[in-house]
């Protein structure tokens, strides 16, 4: 299922998914190619996440905001 997509330049995006796994719910955060007028294609650049490490990842996305904003 597809949660969101952002664009990481002109000819790539970002897409965040919910995929099932062997039988488990992960969350996919891939590189996705565009082909083909427009189509997405996955690329092998990429991390899926269990659900219970995502408090853990959201927060250390937000350090690391915080860190940049101070720079």
């Amino acid at each position: 299922m597809l949660v969101g997509k952002i664009a990481r330049n002109s000819r790539h995006r970002i897409l965040v998914t919910i995929d099932d796994h062997k039988g488990a719910k992960v969350v996919d955060l891939r590189v996705y190619q565009i082909i083909n007028d427009g189509e997405l294609s996955p690329t092998p650049e990429g991390i899926s996440l269990v659900p219970e490490s995502l408090n853990a990842v959201v927060e250390l996305l937000k350090d690391a905001q915080k860190k940049l904003m101070v720079e």
